[in-house]
């Protein structure tokens, strides 16, 4: 290698110093430094147990799905179906895996058959672990049939003709193509492994905690780098552990020979293949398009969510660049023929894989730890380069293995040729291996491009402000269950998936002579990064400019009392002076008006899910919407209670999911519900119904979310969240339409997902925006009299704020986000 020669190792070893080397460097200071924490983290052996018997679980399920699959592509190397067989199988891989899964919760939505039962039955959570099983395995099951094909390519054809000409039984059959696949078999095994242990976002979605899942969970209660570290350290082992035996493994593959005769494909695989592939990828895809409603507006999704998706593109094309880079750096150094060149390269594909296999907080630690510091946080860390080192370090594996595949099945007669030639400056070396070298860099870029726009683990700590992308918005669709206007983007996000697959296989396919392990294992090897790459992503823009104007604040992140973990309820007895607020662990917390803790009580049930709203009445009970159990729960001021009514079912006085009370004239009690009746149900102060008005739709009279209710001083008009219909509606007390407020956007007077509105004495009302991150303040009319707040954790700043209550001279705004209650002046 001279001159020219250099200029792509060196462009690789940057992006490397850049994305993984300096930020290992700063792991060992984080774990060294910092106080302690109060935060609570759940026992590490429970977390390893229940991660691998779900990872164990799956990956077994994906080996045996896969055998068959495998080997049928394994024998169509060289067919003239092969190609379009091969980019079906892979086309799965380049999608969310919580995509996959979601498609099949939503298989069973809250009005549901299924659904009835499981609640009547108490199985809720069992038939969501059978849904997630399920999910994991359509997802990963073509992991395992990649590799098996690369093992299945090379078994030459003779050794099943031996085997019929010796009238083998199938037992003996089966048993030596167990032998002939099981290397193959193992390796997919063991990526789906990875994979299954740390990923977060499925998990969390589901509410099973795993490693992954707990790691983003104390990264939300702002736990220091010190104890994030520290919790994670038995899958960093596990990771370690999974890359040396990805990587010896990887080693034991010579140099390209002669292509081999393989077997026929037969009827019963090619057969067996299609069904698995309906059942487990077109089936849940094609459920979840046909679950879009109406109220998935091509036009409402671009006012809100345009600026991001044009972001998102940005993004993951320069992370597509990047890899690219990386594939033909690394593949130009280990074709040199120097040692030293060749372990530097190898070096820094253990490095990639390294960083590809820990959990994704992890890799946001450290480049924040690396990034956040005087001098590069402006030319970093706050500007989207960030992102795209962090994606790139999440998936630069890939890259990594495509270039470790393009140079250990060249052939070695082209191999010798291109030393003789000459070929060791950049153009001749690009001369030489081109097509090949394209092939590799041009999958590189297509998976780690579409990868990258579905990343969340990374983007929870790295985003910076006011630069957002859509996974964000993806994720809260399907972690509040909202299959609206916003999953059209996971519609684009299977869109690019399929393309990604169709152009990796297009690139890579002409090369199918040399097909072996190392080429199964690079294309499939997206799968790790795609599962680990989940959890929540950074904050949706403020819509103002200026910030709240906070008098004080309470609340830390923590499970104590005083403490919050994602709080999402909130209300006010003003009469009383006290302030109620219930989070994610199913806790109520009383408060005086000066953020004093008082005391708490825990939901009697919660595994199901936790209660978003709460509404005092009168006489100072507290009556708790327990969303995901399907009533109202009634409560002094103590925490003792006194009532429940309300029972799953679309019938009067039944709910699916409850979300907020109110109370109206006489002391009747509003609950606004969601998942399929869409209404508001009334009751009198027993419990007893009376009527109920709404249902779903976005016409006058119809709802999509009513997310939080609030009543005029009057009580003669009710105000009406209607979060996915980004507006708030105006009732009578008998439910009949009066006006509507706002209208899907960012901009003053238009709204992103109102989760909760408070009317004021003069009448006016103060809009709780989560998708928009501000409070707006309307006239009775609708007219905007002013937008406040903006993204971050400042005085006055927010991050998804839930609720809001209180009266003109004590004004409470709830920040989920933050884990804290401001209380603020307007």
């Amino acid at each position: 290698m001279r001159r020219s020669g250099w200029i792509a190792p060196g462009a690789s070893l940057a992006v490397w110093v850049a994305a993984v080397g300096f930020p290992a460097l700063a792991v060992p200071g984080l774990l060294s430094a910092g106080s302690a924490t109060d935060v609570e983290v759940r026992h590490a052996g429970a977390l390893l147990a229940t991660s691998c018997i779900w990872a164990a679980a799956v990956a077994v399920a994906a080996m045996i799905a896969g055998w068959a699959p495998g080997r049928l592509l394994g024998r169509a190397v060289g067919r003239r179906w092969s190609m379009p067989l091969a980019a079906l199988l892979l086309a799965p891989v380049c999608l969310p895996a919580y995509v996959i899964f979601y498609a099949w919760w939503q298989s069973w939505p809250a009005d549901s058959a299924l659904f009835r039962w499981a609640v009547e039955t108490d199985r809720v959570q069992l038939v969501k672990a059978v849904t997630l099983f399920v999910g994991f395995v359509s997802w990963s099951w073509p992991l395992a049939a990649w590799c098996v094909a690369g093992q299945a390519a090379d078994t030459p054809r003779w050794r099943q003709e031996i085997l019929e000409l010796d009238g083998a039984g199938p037992l003996r059959r089966l048993a030596d193509r167990l032998r002939s696949d099981g290397r193959g078999l193992a390796l997919g095994g063991l990526i789906v492994f990875l994979f299954v242990f740390n990923n977060t976002t499925s998990f969390d979605v589901a509410q099973f905690f795993t490693f992954g899942y707990e790691l983003k969970a104390i990264d939300a209660l702002n736990a220091p780098p010190r104890t994030i570290l520290a919790a994670a350290l038995p899958a960093m082992a596990v990771a370690a552990a999974g890359a040396a035996i990805v990587w010896r493994l990887l080693g034991r593959s010579g140099a390209a020979a002669m292509p081999i005769r393989t077997g026929r494909p037969t009827r019963a695989g090619a057969a067996a293949t299609a069904t698995l592939w309906v059942l487990t990828a077109a089936l849940p895809v094609g459920l979840f398009v046909r679950n879009l409603g109406p109220e998935a507006s091509v036009e409402t999704f671009v006012r809100l969510y345009g600026t991001d998706l044009v972001n998102t593109i940005v993004i993951a094309v320069a992370c597509g660049i990047v890899a690219a880079m990386v594939t033909v750096g690394l593949a130009a150094a280990w074709q040199d023929h120097r040692p030293g060149v060749r372990g530097l390269a190898t070096a820094q594909a253990i490095g990639w894989l390294l960083a590809g296999l820990v959990p994704g907080t992890i890799v946001g630690v450290a480049l924040e730890a690396a990034y956040n510091r005087p001098g590069l946080d402006g030319l970093v860390y706050t500007n989207p380069a960030i992102l795209v080192l962090g994606y790139v370090a999440r998936f630069g594996f890939i890259a990594a293995l495509l270039a470790r595949w393009l140079t250990l099945r060249e052939p070695t007669v082209l191999a010798d040729m291109r030393r003789l030639d000459g070929a060791d400056d950049l153009f001749g070396y690009l001369k030489a291996t081109w097509p090949r070298l394209l092939a590799a860099a041009g999958a590189a870029f297509a998976v780690v491009a579409v990868l990258s726009m579905s990343e969340l683990s990374v983007s929870a700590r790295l985003q910076p402000r006011g630069f957002n992308t859509i996974a964000g918005a993806v994720l809260n669709a399907v972690h509040y269950q909202r299959p609206d206007t916003v999953m059209l983007a996971v519609v684009a996000l299977i869109g690019l998936g399929l393309t990604a697959g169709f152009a990796a296989v297009a690139g890579w396919w002409p090369l199918r002579r040399f097909s072996g392990r190392l080429a199964t294992l690079a294309v499939c090897g997206a799968a790790v990064a795609a599962g680990a790459g989940c959890g929540t992503a950074g904050a949706d823009p403020g819509g103002g400019p200026e910030p709240l104007d906070m008098r004080a604040a309470f609340g830390t992140p923590g499970r104590s009392l005083g403490q919050f973990s994602y709080p999402r309820g909130i209300a006010v007895d003003v009469a009383r002076q006290k302030l109620y607020v219930v989070d994610k662990t199913a806790r109520v917390q009383r408060f005086g008006f000066d953020g004093v803790p008082q005391l708490q009580w825990r939901l009697p049930k919660w595994e199901n899910g936790k209660p978003t709203g709460l509404g005092v009445a009168d006489d100072g009970r507290v009556f708790v919407a327990d969303t995901h159990y399907h009533r109202v729960i009634v409560y002094d001021p103590e925490g003792r209670e006194l009532l429940r009514f309300g029972t799953y079912g679309q019938g009067p006085g039944q709910f699916i999911f409850p979300t907020d009370v109110a109370f109206g004239p006489g002391g009747q009690v509003y609950v606004s519900e969601y998942g399929g009746n869409e209404r508001i149900g009334v009751f009198d102060d027993g419990g007893e119904f009376l009527f109920s008005f709404g249902g779903p739709g976005s016409e006058p009279g119809k709802y999509n979310r009513p997310q939080a209710l609030a009543f005029s001083p009057d009580r003669q008009e009710l105000y009406i969240a209607d979060s996915c219909n980004h507006r708030v509606v105006v009732v009578t007390p008998q439910g009949e339409p009066l006006r509507v407020i706002g209208g899907p956007g960012r901009g003053p007077g238009q709204l992103a997902y109102p989760y909760d509105v408070l009317v004021l004495d003069d009448r006016t009302l103060l809009v709780c925006e989560f998708g928009n991150n501000r409070i707006q303040h309307f006239s009775p009319e609708g007219a905007c009299l002013g937008v406040y707040g903006r993204v971050g954790s400042g005085d006055g700043e927010v991050q998804y704020p839930w609720g809001i209550d209180g009266t003109g001279r004590a004004i409470f705004v709830l920040d989920s986000g933050n884990n804290r209650v401001q209380r603020v002046g307007i």
